[in-house]
């Protein structure tokens, strides 16, 4: 089966990988994407990764600004290392002949042969695809155009394909505010076709229902931002606790709209 093995540093763009890895199992499917290999206790955890890279088609090499950090033993890179995980990853993929395309993320620019050790100086000879926060998703697409090119047995199917589409934070809080503006604009509709009491029409009231509504709107927006900053900016962790708010927020908003049905 074919397949496709993310490379990357924990402490250099473990935040890219994992967004990464998430959107590409969106069109792929979770079967052909593989990260964050577990040494079992006990294992050779050189032939624990050249065993997971043989699985795989291609190697995709994650490269932030601190691929290359200085390790704690001298002053070269820690790719000079060989029990450095990264590099046995790299030199497993070319000793098998595998497919390797390294992805420059949070505007890096690619090393050079002499920056690398000779087993995978080769890197540093293939052209590396760029990734950017502002193009991430057409970036994907064009991603996923290369790797189909240089893989065909890739299968082109999404592992939500079947899966009823959920709404994200920012629609929801969206629908949310349209709702809230239907709700108040409803009141005045009321008030001038059936001449409701003149309570409604007291001096002030409209002013208050405007100043809830820009204060409603001021926080949905802010909200938003959030959200997509977490989206943009959050590591892996944050990423998986904003999915899990998604589901929680998705199964209120369902009861929401059940409750409101109910009750019209």
């Amino acid at each position: 089966m074919a397949g496709i093995f993310i490379s990357y540093r924990r402490d250099d763009s473990q935040g890219f990988a994992g967004r990464l890895a998430d959107d590409l199992t969106d069109v792929l499917g979770s079967e052909l994407v593989f990260r964050d290999v577990e040494i079992p206790v006990g294992h050779d955890y050189t032939d624990v990764l050249h065993r997971a890279v043989a699985i795989c088609d291609v190697l995709i090499v994650v490269i932030g600004r601190n691929w290359q950090a200085v390790s704690n033993q001298g002053s070269k890179s820690r790719l000079f290392d060989p029990t450095d995980w990264v590099r046995i990853e790299i030199e497993a993929a070319f000793e098998q002949g595998k497919k390797v395309i390294p992805v420059l993320v949070g505007g890096t620019n690619m090393c050079h042969a002499n920056e690398l050790p000779q087993s995978i100086e080769q890197l540093s000879k293939i052209q590396a695809f760029v990734m950017s926060d502002r193009r991430w998703d057409e970036d994907i697409l064009e991603l996923v155009t290369l790797l189909r090119k240089e893989v065909p047995s890739l299968k082109t199917k999404s592992s939500r394909k079947h899966q009823k589409p959920t709404e994200s934070p920012a629609e929801v809080l969206r629908e949310l505010g349209e709702r809230v503006l239907d709700e108040v604009i409803k009141p005045r509709r009321r008030a001038r076709r059936y001449e409701i009491e003149d309570h409604y029409l007291r001096p002030g009231f409209v002013r208050k229902i405007l100043k809830f509504v820009q204060n409603t709107m001021t926080t949905i927006l802010i909200l938003v931002l959030i959200y997509f900053s977490i989206r943009l900016f959050g590591d892996a962790e944050m990423l998986r606790t904003l999915d899990k708010f998604e589901s929680r927020l998705q199964i209120g908003w369902d009861r929401l709209l059940t409750y409101l049905k109910n009750q019209s």
